[in-house]
């Protein structure tokens, strides 16, 4: 294919490809394949659901389920499929008009014959033991997440988003644990010494929005603008739990507010209730009436950064707004899936600016999206914000940056192309239009484009239909697009060039007002001025959004070996660090620092600034009177210290016989400093963990703790009989605990012994992303790989790719997300060698 229209004609004929498809008398394929989707779709309809689960004390014992399905079916000419990902033992009775009915357990589906069915109003009664796969269960308390197709993972039903349906639950729980589900509570009795709560009917929402939570939580509840609102927590330190409550909830019932007022629709589903769970696998998640939270998130520490601050109100924003866009209009079909997420970051945005009118808004859209996009457009694994989905199964391989970064910023160009009023009259026509119902983003394009003469469809099928970015050169003064990797295609943008001449140099400053998406190419001289310049009086730095810009474009132009070479701009970041004053700037700095310092950066260039480093880190750390970045330079020493004299420092610190003024730790701050002692320590570490492990309140922390300590034993055995036990997928339940520990096992002091974990890390993706939930395929790579800088790393990925030429698509391109930089870093180091100096560290 070498031209876009090929490119798109192709995306067609697949689409077209599936639509034809029918269900034939074979067996179903596993998962919900796009074909059963579609035929399900047009023959089902008013789906209820009432379903009892009793949930006993023990971690491991079974959850006995009974459920009553009622719906209407349209014909009877294909045996009627049900979804039930589990093994066959786990259904224990099928029964339809009190009788039992015969049935077929085929492919992860329950398949009914028709002489069991009626045209119209049809109910079946199901006994069956739930399956534990979505089930997230601890000791005292567990949470559902059934997200993107895993609600056949705990109970029978049809299991797309296009289907729905009316949800009705009962819990049986150990009595004193607390419950909260999507409806609202209709009953609380007690029944042979167990809780019985009865929740009440739902809303039609989606199968994977169905959610519930049980267990020994703590409760607030308050009444906002006449809205009453109950959250459950965890967290053990009441402290925290008081300075953050009455925020927390304000923040809720101004995003609320602020929606209603937007949408012309007032809160769709009644009740609004929301749980903070101390491990949870995302930020947030969008369950109507019942939305789950990370508690660490929403529970911030005495001395937040302004940055923690607007994550915080942008999360709550961000799943509030998903109350509309997602929960009420619901994308037709997964490959839409970015839809409610874009809508729901750009809704946030809108929401949270005003809270915050000390923050550079545009400074921190820049610097939140971009960067993060680019993490992905740059590789040879990215792909289009609309993807093709053939199969449910593999819905959860379409998240990532192309979706939360990527297409916000595709969704201001639309916004600002249009204009905010055509925009708002077009999304409130959408939500109106497609209630309780399903839409795909063709049919707002639709919408948008008779309000408007642009051609908004030959927009959408470049930003939004085809993978990567545009890169721009600099000629003759003007900003000119580079060769396309697909022919033809123009990427339709604003875009904008600063020239300034400096004595006998012209000088360039591309994309100055950070609007613009791509790769913009700067001059040698321009960037050796820009650095040597940062924190003068020219007035081009009185702007935040240009330093910002011009600091994109530099990482952008090192990684594609464009320079600085990556000790000089280390050095250069250091400059920079001690006259930025702006928190999102010092945020950014300290993070291409601490990238350039681990993945680029040899170990005689480390060691050779290593001290320089540690002492121009203390003394940002103690000379800012701004507690939140006085907090980012505590961390990034914290990560970077590895002297001696760094880590007495950082012990000190830690014990509490070294104080910094204004530097509050919480425990969460020590507990990883305990971690950083024993990484970088000399044999004492196991004593250090055992003592910050006893002195550990929380239990959920402590738990956490005794997970990740064998990752970081010096023992390399030990090491690996840690890695062996997750190829066990028990082991496996609490994902960010995982994530943790591949952090230090795979940490750049320990990459070489690492070596032998990746190959196995690599075999095991797909069992990963099958048995893991959404994101943990990613971050599983990313946390495998992120250590290592090595040819040996770099070859060990390569090869695992030649030996599968016919790997899964989305399987294959998170592989090449994830080993981008590592491959990178090998040809920066055979491009630069170990020759390079950083002068710039003597110029402060």
């Amino acid at each position: 294919m070498n031209s876009i229209r090929s490119l798109l004609l192709m995306a067609t004929m697949v689409v077209a490809f599936f639509a034809c498809t029918q269900p034939s008398g074979s067996a179903p394929e596993k998962g919900v394949s796009f074909a059963l989707n579609q035929y399900r779709k047009q023959n089902i309809d008013s789906i209820r659901y009432a379903i009892e689960l009793d949930i006993p004390a023990g971690k491991t014992d079974k959850i006995l389920g009974k459920e009553t399905i009622s719906f209407h079916l349209h014909s009877l000419d294909s045996a009627l499929v049900l979804d039930f990902n589990v093994d066959a033992a786990h259904l224990k009775e099928v029964r339809v008009a009190g009788g039992k009915a015969d049935y077929q357990f085929v492919n992860e589906h329950i398949v009914i014959e028709p002489k069991h069915l009626v045209t119209g109003r049809n109910e079946l009664e199901i006994d069956f033991v739930a399956g534990d796969l979505s089930l997230n269960r601890s000791e005292d308390y567990l949470y559902t997440l059934f997200v993107p197709d895993r609600a056949s993972t705990c109970f029978p039903l049809f299991d797309q988003p296009n289907l729905k349906a009316s949800y009705q639950l009962t819990l049986k729980t150990p009595e004193g644990w607390e419950a909260v589900s999507n409806g609202g509570l209709e009953a609380k009795t007690m029944e042979n010494g167990k809780a019985v709560y009865r929740f009440g009917a739902t809303k039609p929402v989606s199968s994977y929005l169905f959610a519930f939570a049980a267990g020994k939580f703590f409760k607030a509840t308050q009444v906002l603008d006449g809205r009453e609102m109950t959250m459950y927590y965890r967290e053990t330190d009441t402290a925290k739990v008081a300075r953050n409550r009455d925020e927390v909830f304000q923040l809720h019932a101004r995003s609320l507010a602020w929606l209603e007022d937007y949408t012309g629709i007032g809160y769709p589903f009644g009740k609004f209730d929301f749980v903070l769970l101390p491990s949870f696998q995302y930020g947030g998640m969008e369950h109507p009436g019942s939305i789950f939270y990370n508690e660490p998130a929403l529970f911030l520490d005495e001395n937040a950064s302004v940055n923690r601050r607007m994550a915080r109100a942008s999360v709550i924003a961000h799943e509030s707004a998903h109350m509309w866009f997602g929960d009420l209009v619901t994308m037709e079909w997964f490959n839409d899936v970015w839809l409610k997420e874009v809508f729901a970051n750009f809704m946030a945005a809108k929401i949270v600016h005003p809270g915050f009118p000390e923050v550079n808004h545009d400074l921190r859209f820049l610097l939140a999206h971009y960067p993060n996009a680019y993490e992905v457009d740059r590789t040879a694994g990215t792909n289009p914000i609309l993807q093709q989905l053939g199969n449910l199964k593999n819905a959860g391989t379409l998240y990532g940056a192309i979706i939360y970064m990527k297409a916000p910023i595709v969704m201001r160009q639309l916004e600002r192309k249009i204009g905010g009023t055509i925009m708002r009259e077009s999304l409130q026509e959408y939500l109106r239009s497609y209630s309780f119902k399903n839409a795909r983003w063709d049919d707002l394009i639709g919408i948008i484009d008779k309000r408007t003469p642009q051609d908004i469809a030959s927009w959408s099928n470049v930003w939004v239909k085809t993978p990567g970015m545009p890169s721009y050169d600099v000629q003759a003064g003007k900003l000119v697009q580079a060769a396309d990797s697909v022919k033809g295609r123009a990427w339709e943008q604003p875009l904008v060039l600063k020239s300034i001449q400096e004595g006998n140099s012209s000088l360039a400053f591309p994309n100055n007002d950070g609007t613009g998406y791509g790769y913009f190419k700067m001059d040698s001289a321009s960037k050796k001025w820009f650095f040597e310049n940062y924190g003068s009086k020219n007035t081009l730095f009185a702007d935040p959004v240009f330093r910002g810009a011009m600091l994109v474009n530099i990482w952008e132009g090192l990684l594609r070996g464009d320079g600085p070479a990556p000790a000089k701009l280390a050095g250069y970041t250091l400059n920079a660090l001690a006259k930025e004053q702006n928190p999102l700037l010092v945020d950014y700095l300290l993070a291409n620092l601490q990238s350039a310092w681990w993945v680029f950066l040899n170990a005689e260039q480390r060691a050779e600034m290593q001290m320089q480093l540690e002492n121009t880190l203390w003394q940002l750390l103690n000379g800012t009177q701004d507690k939140g970045i006085q907090t980012s330079y505590f961390r990034a020493f914290k990560a970077l210290a590895s002297t001696g004299d760094g880590w007495q420092k950082m012990h000190g610190l830690w014990t509490g016989k070294l104080v910094v003024k204004g530097l509050v730790l919480s425990e969460e701050d020590k507990i990883s400093l305990a971690y950083e002692l024993a990484l970088k320590g000399n044999g004492d570490g196991k004593t250090i963990l055992s003592q910050q492990l006893h002195a550990t309140q929380n239990p959920d922390r402590k738990a956490r703790m005794q997970f990740v300590i064998p990752a970081l034993s010096p023992d390399e055995a030990e090491r690996d009989r840690f890695f062996e036990s997750l190829k066990k997928e028990s082991n496996r339940e609490k994902e960010a605990w995982v994530l943790d520990a591949l952090a230090y096992l795979h940490h750049p002091l320990r990459a070489k012994s690492a070596l032998k974990y990746l190959r196995p890390s690599l075999d095991m993706l797909q069992e990963i992303q099958l048995t893991g939930d959404i994101f943990f395929p990613t971050r599983w790579l990313h946390n495998t790989f992120a250590g290592h800088a090595s040819p040996e790393a770099a070859r060990i990925a390569q090869a695992f790719l030649n030996e599968h030429s016919n790997y899964p698509y989305f399987l294959k391109n998170k592989i090449l997300q994830a080993t981008d930089l590592l491959d990178r870093s090998v040809k920066l180091s055979a491009t630069y060698g170990r020759q390079e100096h950083s002068p710039a560290l003597s110029q402060r």
